[in-house]
């Protein structure tokens, strides 16, 4: 009978524990969304009621703000401009004193016509207080998208085509497969790359590297700059 009346006790324990997940899931989206709706009209009440006096906000931009900065910073978009923003994929975990979430922003904006759509992962940090739920931590960074695939011609990218070298022992193979190249090297997968513009190519799905090709005054290509967040890694072209 101990044992029944345990067990019983902990099942009602555990299904109280999973509806205060369900219930702290649910009020932090919608807070969430509120905020996010609050931005593109300026709207600081809604910052100012959610927000903790101490809270720090880091942008997509590597800009860091104070509670204060931030509200400073809010402002109806300008003349010409409009946009939404829906929260979506969004996980939750709470910790009693304090929760944990992690979501897109899928933003869709309009300028002076021209439609606009990105998204952004934010993860956030909620502080409990007796007067609810107050934002204290805010980090967000731009999720990179493939940009649009260019046209070369078959005599154009067989100019791309060779042997290219980072080090004495690492060496990749560049080969055309109709309309586009094919990166080969040793112990990895064959890798697509596409055309973006003239000289730079990306592989799908990879949007944060582009490989810069690099030609001599001929005109001919020499290498390529292998570049990640700005910072380049160069390989040479072995010449026959």
């Amino acid at each position: 009978m101990t044992r029944l009346l345990l067990a019983a006790v902990l099942g009602l324990v555990a299904a109280a524990s999973h509806a205060d997940a369900g219930a702290t899931d649910s009020t932090l989206k919608q807070l969430t969304q509120e905020m996010a709706d609050a931005l593109a009209p300026g709207d600081r009440t809604v910052w100012e009621r959610y927000t903790d006096p101490a809270l720090i906000y880091a942008t997509e931009d590597n800009l860091v703000k104070t509670r204060k900065q931030f509200l400073a910073d809010l402002e109806p978009l300008p003349a010409g401009y409009s946009g939404k923003i829906n929260i979506v994929e969004f996980q939750s975990q709470d910790f009693g004193a304090f929760a944990v979430t992690t979501y897109i922003q899928d933003e869709y904006e309009t300028v002076e016509g021209h439609e606009l759509h990105a998204h952004y992962r934010t993860t956030d940090t909620w502080r409990r207080t007796p007067a609810g739920w107050r934002l204290a931590g805010s980090e967000t960074f731009s999720v990179p998208i493939d940009p649009p695939a260019g046209v070369s011609s078959a005599d154009a990218l067989a100019g791309f085509e060779g042997r290219y070298r980072l080090s004495a022992k690492t060496v990749q193979t560049i080969r055309r497969d109709g309309d586009h190249l094919v990166v080969e090297r040793a112990g990895r997968a064959p890798q697509i790359l596409l055309v973006e513009s003239g000289d730079v190519f990306f592989t799908p799905g990879r949007p944060r590297t582009v490989r810069v090709f690099q030609r001599n005054s001929a005109g001919a290509v020499i290498g390529f700059a292998d570049r990640r967040e700005g910072v380049d890694l160069s390989w040479a072209k072995e010449i026959n």
